[in-house]
């Protein structure tokens, strides 16, 4: 499967990138360094994929690839920017956590130096820079929606959602998505503010869903808006809380090993799944396709697909690859 998406993908972009004569030929070897924060620690949820598409990407680009990994700290992904700014590339791939004022001094300094940036997985409002990840907000609607139908809410049932509601933080449009369409619905929740200590260790989210659930028994479903590793041990909350397969619904982001077996289990209801590989790969592309030809301004809601128990056996087996 991995060699033959890396085939049509090296057609795909011959035919993107066909031009006359020698340009054509530095269309395929852009010479280009480039600078690519990931996300997440080597390897791990949700960062694994948009290593490996934007590996492919230098690879068929002959892109000089530079990764870079925050552990998924706004602060780290701040100070990485202006790290990659000071070893002037060609361009440099940032993830939107920090939010567009974070990044204003790094944004413009990088305007000033003529080094492209790219966005991938949390967009940067207001800056019209090209963006390759969810629309944040649609994708907190759409995994409100699938949690009630999947698990059979009503109205009047209790929820609670774990997520950021701190207006601009990471994760809050998510979180604002999902809750309003529980409201639309009659469906009660309570809102339950992660820590920056859960977001950087997702094992430290169980003791407080536990917890919660204790507090609350009837509580009909978990949605954790926006957070790969925190949905990824939904399965030991419901363990650790004495809760069956079934008995409460759970709902979040990123397909990874351990939220397929969850929904194999019956313990993860539904995983959103936001398409690492592409929030790798594209953003290469577009960054040779702007330094090479001028073309910016792409965009792309990789948000399109999810995880089930009706399609868990078919995705299963991309996500081995690495490109789900």
């Amino acid at each position: 499967m991995r060699t033959l998406l890396k085939g049509l993908a090296g057609l795909a972009l011959s035919a993107m990138l066909a031009v006359p004569g020698a340009m054509a030929q530095d269309a395929v070897d852009s010479g280009m360094t480039i600078y690519f924060q990931m996300g997440g620690n080597p390897g791990d949820t949700a960062t694994l994929a948009r290593e490996l598409g934007a590996r492919d990407a230098a690879r068929v680009l002959k892109v000089n690839l530079i990764e870079q990994h925050s552990g998924w700290d706004p602060q780290k992904m701040v100070v990485q920017a202006n790290e990659a700014l000071a070893a002037q590339p060609d361009a440099i791939v940032v993830m939107g956590h920090a939010g567009t004022d974070g990044m204003r001094s790094f944004l413009d300094k990088a305007k000033e130096d003529g080094i492209i940036v790219i966005v991938n997985n949390n967009e940067l409002p207001g800056t019209g820079l090209s963006y390759f990840g969810l629309d944040n907000y649609g994708a907190g609607r759409n995994l409100a929606s699938l949690t009630i139908s999947n698990g059979n809410l009503k109205a009047g049932d209790k929820v609670v959602v774990y997520g950021a509601f701190t207006e601009g933080a990471a994760g809050y449009d998510v979180a604002k998505g999902s809750t309003e369409v529980l409201t639309e619905n009659g469906i009660l929740f309570d809102s339950l503010q992660w820590s920056n200590e859960a977001v950087l260790d997702p094992a430290l989210s169980v003791p407080v869903l536990v917890a919660y659930l204790e507090s609350n028994p009837d509580t009909k479903a978990i949605i954790v808006p926006g957070h790969g590793g925190i949905t990824a041990v939904l399965d030991r909350v419901l363990k650790d809380a004495g809760k069956a397969p079934g008995e409460v619904s759970t709902s979040g982001f990123d397909i990874s090993s351990a939220a397929i077996q969850g929904v194999k289990d019956g313990y993860i209801t539904v995983v959103l799944d936001q398409q690492p590989y592409l929030q790798g790969f594209m953003p290469v592309v577009a960054a040779v396709l702007q330094k090479k030809y001028g073309l910016a301004g792409l965009q792309l809601n990789t948000g399109g697909g999810y995880l089930t128990k009706d399609n868990v056996e078919a995705l299963e087996a991309l996500v081995k690859t690495g490109i789900r």
